[in-house]
């Protein structure tokens, strides 16, 4: 199959975002067998306007899809976070190539609010949306001609490749990074709390005062520094709901930390993921493994095995190609989620 992948490759961050989920999901298709092009519309656009993305820089990008549809024929369109490419583009392509499907993967949380407007544009020309929220807030988002489906975060072992559960060397106890406080001061206010009341354990905390984000190899590099990891999304309460953290923190060998309100311990036993309802919960758990590594170590390696295993790119590549042509699903993917409309 041919397959064309529009999306924010970033190229202007010259490889700081190479655990893109996007990279990951090329990945993932081409070593299902697939004949994958990689379209970065935003680069697209910068290179059109000749001086940044406008107007000029928005018609080329489209422009030159369509160009590409022409030459390439694929059988499947997947939109990633395409911001740049119009609806009348899609149209167009489609009466080029009725056969075609299209799908659409948006990694933000449903509840920004500058996000199901994004949803709903792409619901009139897609023919699926892929989306890293599951259950009952995905249905207002669905109609006779538009499903939308769960998708996982993927991890991709040519990219996390570390071990991280291995190790018994590392300088720091509890690693996370939340890019910044803007517009979730919780967040901040949840690691300082941690800070002081587990003294003991020595945090790495990026995104706070005095640790700026990190990114590219420095971030993985940061994370190799610690033996566990809290995965702090911005809201913990839509059901499966998770930043790509997750699949980076698990798929390098973390212990990893995760609220029992997001539902992953339905897919995750607590040999796999450390749960937690509160922060008493969580304070209580962390003081337990920082006297317990051999635990810690146990349970971060089993962790990272089964994230591997159902939740690799491959797998969730092979997914989004099965929803997206309404095929029967392969019967071993872990976990279970209900898919709206159609």
């Amino acid at each position: 199959m041919r397959i064309v992948i529009a999306g924010n490759y970033n190229e202007k961050k010259a490889g700081a975002n190479f655990y893109a989920t996007i990279r990951k999901l090329s990945n993932g298709f081409t070593r299902n067998g697939h004949g994958v092009i990689a379209y970065s519309d935003r680069d697209v656009a910068r290179e059109e306007s000749g001086y940044g993305i406008g107007r000029r820089g928005n018609a080329g990008a489209n422009a030159r899809l369509i160009e590409l549809a022409g030459n390439f024929r694929p059988d499947l369109l997947v939109l990633f976070h395409a911001d740049k490419i119009s609806n009348e583009t899609i149209l167009t392509i489609r009466r080029m190539l009725p056969a075609m499907r299209v799908a659409v993967v948006n990694l933000d949380p449903i509840f920004l609010s500058e996000n199901p407007p994004r949803i709903r544009r792409f619901a009139e020309v897609a023919d699926i949306t892929f989306i890293t929220t599951a259950g009952e807030h995905l249905a207002p988002f669905a109609s006779s001609t538009h499903r939308i489906a769960f998708m996982p975060n993927p991890t991709d072992a040519s990219i996390e490749s570390m071990q991280i559960f291995a190790r018994e060397d590392q300088p720091y106890d509890l690693f996370c990074s939340i890019g910044s406080e803007k517009g979730t001061p919780w967040r901040g206010e949840t690691l300082r709390a941690i800070a002081a009341t587990v003294p003991e354990c020595k945090t790495a905390f990026y995104g706070l005062e005095g640790k700026p984000a990190v990114f590219g190899q420095g971030y993985f590099d940061a994370m190799a520094q610690a033996k566990m990891g809290l995965n702090l999304n911005r809201a913990d309460d839509h059901h499966l709901y998770s930043s790509d953290r997750l699949a980076q923190y698990a798929g390098n060998g973390l212990l990893v930390f995760v609220a029992r309100s997001t539902g992953y311990d339905a897919i995750f036993s607590d040999d796999e993921f450390v749960f937690f309802r509160d922060r008493a919960e969580l304070a209580d758990r962390l003081r337990f493994f920082l006297e317990n590594d051999g635990e810690r170590q146990r349970i971060a390696r089993n962790g990272h095995a089964r994230y591997h295993l159902i939740f690799n790119e491959r797998a969730i590549a092979r997914y989004v190609e099965e929803m997206t042509f309404e095929r029967p699903l392969s019967p071993d993917y872990g976990w279970v989620s209900d898919c709206y409309g159609g």
